[in-house]
């Protein structure tokens, strides 16, 4: 047994809990600083966010060990997956943030012009960003960047789960932000409910649903807009005359990637009864050549505590499927192997029957048809061809569930607008008591005329030539 798969020993006292007591000071300290506009100047926001890239940039090292201790994770999934994406996020951001900032004009109105309307993005206040454990750099950070772009304080709260990271993050955060708009509270259920009982302007949580509907819960009690990023079983679509190999070889990538501890990552496959054994043999060969000495002796990231160990474990336990390949599992070291099941017939009707919206829906076809026939007849947050788990890497699309499986967007120019408030603005000149005379007293039938000529024309329900040439007068 490799060395590298030993689980370190975590103790509690690595990761230092905020004082219940000072977390709504904290709130307010950052809130007295968000109204007094030292992040108004877009200069200032500029400065926040690459000293924030450089907290990772200059510490790569360091968060690479701690996703090490905490989650077993290999170097190369700590940076391409974790430090690297946050990175890249955040430096998109950085180079695109003034442009997304500048005010737009509505599309041209002729009874509307005179106002001059404009819509300003404006920062809401202060948000509250509480981060997931699976990946907790890059989930977590790539709001707090958002918040700063768009001129918001922050609270962040990192997980308990991932102590070493989340130590690491707040050591770093006060020697590398402005500690009086963007702060770090620790701690478990007790200091989360602290913050939830405090009023937010706009609170983002990543996890489960059953806890995002706790969010939901205490946000609405002060009327607090939220962004969900929650997860749920993603179903995968195979046409029999897909590549089994490529199909196979994809799909446990994207399974095993921390291991499976990700919210995009596929749960079940479907494909008809005939191509079954040839996608089962293409699992068998890629699972040989992804582990060569087994996958006992592989870098395989671990479950990250006993209950999420336990609750795989019992699935993997209790299933009436057949074992394709992998099953073995370490209590010790909280780590099971990959393993892909079939013929659980009993699963794929529950699964059917039971859940809701899925966070990501794949399908594996060369067909267009069979692509439009799943994409047409089904709802997911992101749909994906061909690949899975990729779609959270590409710039400029957005990122988010629908349903049970989340609301709001996230990465790049989404997180700007989720976190920022559109504020229409208009300044009426003298001449609109000209234009819109008819709506001062005393009122006339002639104010009525003109009031109704304001409306725009509604088409007939079948128009005949009458309508039609109607349709060309512009009165």
């Amino acid at each position: 047994m490799s060395s590298t798969n030993q689980l370190p020993i975590q103790t509690a006292s690595v990761l230092k809990y905020t004082p219940v007591d000072e977390i709504k000071q904290i709130r307010e300290d950052v809130r007295a600083t968000f109204d007094s506009g030292r992040l108004r100047p877009l200069q200032y926001r500029k400065e926040q966010l690459l000293r924030l890239v450089h907290l990772f940039e200059d510490n790569y090292s360091r968060f690479e060990e701690a996703c090490k201790i905490d989650l077993g994770r290999h170097k190369l999934e700590a940076t391409a997956y974790e430090l690297d994406m946050v990175v890249t996020e955040l430096m998109y951001i950085y180079n695109n943030f003034e442009t997304w900032a500048q005010p737009q004009k509505p599309p041209f109105d002729i009874k509307s012009w005179a106002f001059s309307p404009l819509i300003r993005k404006v920062p809401k206040g202060v948000v509250l960003v509480i981060g997931p454990f699976n990946y907790p750099v890059n989930s977590a950070i790539s709001f707090v960047g958002g918040a700063i772009a768009t001129g918001n304080a922050c609270v962040l709260k990192m997980s308990e789960l991932v102590p070493h990271i989340s130590a690491l993050v707040s050591e770093l955060f006060p020697k590398y932000l402005d500690q009086d708009l963007f702060r770090v509270v620790n701690g478990a259920v007790r200091e989360t409910t602290a913050l939830l009982d405090l009023q937010w302007d706009h609170i983002v949580f990543t996890g489960s649903p059953a806890v995002g509907k706790i969010v939901s819960a205490a946000a609405a009690k002060h009327l607090t807009p939220t962004t969900l990023e929650l997860g749920g079983k993603n179903p995968v679509f195979c046409d029999p005359a897909m590549d089994p190999y490529v199909t196979a070889r994809r799909l446990l990538w994207a399974k095993t990637i921390n291991a499976g501890q990700t919210c995009t990552a596929p749960n079940h496959v479907f494909i008809p009864q005939e191509a079954q054994e040839a996608l089962s043999n293409a699992f068998v060969k890629v699972y040989k050549e992804f582990y060569p000495d087994g996958a006992e002796n592989a870098v395989i990231t671990n479950l990250v505590n006993d209950s999420a160990f336990n609750r795989v474990k019992g699935l993997l336990e209790k299933t009436r499927g057949e074992v394709v390949c992998g099953g073995q599992f370490d209590v010790k070291r909280r780590w099971i192997a990959p393993t892909v099941l079939k013929n659980d017939i009993q699963e794929a009707i529950d699964f059917t029957r039971s859940q809701p919206h899925p966070l990501s829906l794949y399908v594996f076809t060369d067909d267009s048809d069979f692509e439009e026939q799943i994409f047409s007849q089904t709802q997911s947050g992101q749909f994906v061809r061909n690949d899975c788990c990729v779609q959270a890497s590409i710039q400029g699309s957005p990122f988010g569930g629908v349903g049970q499986s989340g609301h709001g967007m996230m990465f790049g120019r989404w997180t700007f607008d989720t976190l920022s408030h559109f504020r229409p603005t208009a300044s009426s000149p003298r001449i609109t008591d000209t234009l819109l005379g008819w709506r001062f007293p005393p009122y006339t039938d002639s104010k009525v005329k003109q009031a109704a000529a304001m409306k725009p024309r509604v088409p007939a329900l079948n128009p005949g030539w009458g309508e039609w040439l109607r349709s060309w007068t512009p009165f």
